[in-house]
């Protein structure tokens, strides 16, 4: 089982030159990367089923295989989310390709300074005596996240435009 989680600062009142996020702007951002996650990756697609405000069925599509995954939201704190079996899959019996879920949590823990937590656990990817995946898939994780902030920054400093 591969567990990893690690930290990016949003906000340093210190820091001056950064500019600071407000955290409805960056809950905001980060409610858009789990709905319209196409937005952050252009190599994946995905649809939506709205289950409730803060429940919702997310479907991603890479290259031919699709994940059914259930995302919640815990407004202005964290969105969770965890791969299901589909319909199809539970009436067939089948179990998941994998086991995989993550946890994104804001964090402040002074007045001012801003954080996001990223949490992730899955099924290992390695293979006895092979290459060890998971190091890689942790350095993916970071580098995405990182990118997702960054774009984040961007759709706020543009005016927020509506996804395609």
């Amino acid at each position: 089982m591969l567990e990893f989680e690690h930290l990016i600062q949003i906000n340093d009142p210190k820091q001056l030159h950064i500019p600071v996020l407000s955290r409805e702007d960056l809950w905001a951002g980060l409610v858009m990367r789990a709905k319209f996650p196409e937005q952050f990756n252009p190599a994946i697609s995905s649809r939506l089923e709205q289950i409730s405000d803060n429940h919702f069925i997310r479907y991603i599509a890479v290259a031919d295989t699709e994940l059914r995954d259930a995302v919640r939201l815990q407004h202005l704190q964290e969105i969770s989310t965890r791969i299901e079996v589909s319909e199809t899959e539970k009436v067939n019996g089948k179990q998941p390709r994998f086991q995989a879920e993550s946890l994104t949590r804001i964090e402040e823990p002074e007045p001012g300074y801003l954080f996001v937590r990223f949490m992730y656990r899955r099924d290992s990817a390695n293979e006895l005596g092979g290459m060890d995946v998971d190091e890689y898939l942790k350095s993916a994780y970071v580098v995405n996240d990182r990118d997702a902030i960054a774009m984040i920054r961007q759709l706020i400093a543009a005016g927020w435009p509506e996804p395609n």
